[in-house]
């Protein structure tokens, strides 16, 4: 039985780009011990970016951070620890040392923004961490699957009450944090990200979080049906530089395998039979392998009877062909249109040649 694990909200923190002139807390703690050590860090990387002392419970701390970011605000002699989502901005702290968790944050519309989306999600956390831990140690089957019902219908009111927050909070700079926090709760990864980070707008399309999410649903995309090919060149069997840019206006089969690989020797005839089929109608094969010894290569190459053009750089999984596409098995292929757009994938025996016939009637 495979182990049902969830953690929400424990990423790694990253920051966001801001322009300020820096950053100013003023706290006012009641109860809070003289000379008390005040230490402002970031969360990303335990930092200090600023400290003080109190003073009858007073204490200043300022600085200039380079981006807004998750910080973490610790009292010596405390063992409870503050965490406040800190951009350029004042900010004012109220409350007493006896309730440091309740602490009273006031000034800043991006703390102000964080404290929402905390109040929101954080009851939602804790039940899903608490019933993950159960279904972790059920063993009845009944009960574990009343339970994964339980959790689905949480997880899925965690991902409506984040968006309901996203849209009003569409342009502020913590709402790239609150989506890729609650994206592992995505199971359709990646491209079900989309939909929300398209309605972002101003600050929240800045800084770090932005930026991974704008890459991971980018790279989501590569080698998608409807995507564009990536252009690409890599050396042929004599060495020769061949790019597949150099084949537009074809289609081109774009086919990954090896030598070493049986499943790709035992589809190699199929792939032959299509390309014999359909080499006269604007259609070709460009193979990508991912071998490491050359003589195997050449040898599986006249051993299968593949005619049309082969490259490889010899680097085994490394191949950086197959390093843009991020091909994680083989064999693998990718239908490429005239105008460069992927149209089919992974498309095997009957499959191919029925994509191939639908296509050249």
């Amino acid at each position: 039985m495979q182990k049902f694990l969830f953690s929400l909200l424990l990423l790694p923190v990253l920051s966001f780009a801001q322009k300020s002139n820096g950053f100013e807390i003023k706290a006012r703690i009641s109860g809070l011990k003289d000379s008390t050590k005040l230490s402002l860090k970031s969360g990303s990387d335990g930092k200090v970016l600023a400290s003080s002392i109190s003073i009858n419970g007073e204490f200043l701390l300022s600085g200039k951070l380079e981006n807004a970011e998750l910080c973490i605000l610790s009292f010596s002699g405390y063992t409870e620890i503050a965490d406040l989502f800190m951009s350029n901005e004042s900010l004012t702290i109220t409350g007493d040392a006896g309730n440091l968790k309740g602490l009273q944050f006031t000034g800043s519309e991006t703390e102000a923004d964080y404290l929402e989306f905390k109040t929101v999600l954080d009851p939602y956390k804790e039940k899903l961490n608490g019933l993950a831990g159960k279904i972790n140690q059920e063993k009845d089957p009944n009960l574990r699957a009343s339970m994964m019902k339980e959790f689905t219908e949480l997880k899925q009111q965690v991902i409506n009450s984040a968006s309901t927050f996203m849209d009003k909070k569409s342009s502020s700079s913590v709402s790239p944090f609150v989506l890729y926090a609650i994206s592992p709760l995505m199971e359709g990864g990646a491209p079900q990200l989309e939909p929300y980070f398209s309605k972002f707008s101003g600050n929240a399309l800045k800084g770090p979080y932005a930026t991974a999410l704008d890459k991971a649903i980018n790279e989501a995309k590569l080698g998608a049906v409807g995507s564009m090919a990536i252009d690409f060149t890599q050396k042929d069997v004599n060495g020769k530089p061949v790019s597949l840019s150099s084949f537009k206006g074809k289609y081109v089969l774009l086919d990954f395998w090896a030598s070493w690989c049986g499943p790709c020797r035992q589809e190699n005839p199929n792939v032959v039979k299509a390309y014999n089929r359909y080499k006269a109608k604007n259609f070709t094969v460009l193979g990508i392998s991912l071998d490491q010894e050359k003589s195997r290569w050449v040898e599986a190459i006249k051993a299968d009877g593949l005619a049309w053009t082969q490259l490889s750089d010899l680097k085994y999984w490394n191949n950086s062909v197959a390093q843009i596409y991020k091909i994680q098995s083989i064999p693998a292929n990718m239908l490429i249109d005239p105008t460069g757009r992927i149209v089919g994938k992974n498309l095997r025996g009957a499959e191919l040649d029925e994509m191939l016939k639908s296509i050249f009637k």
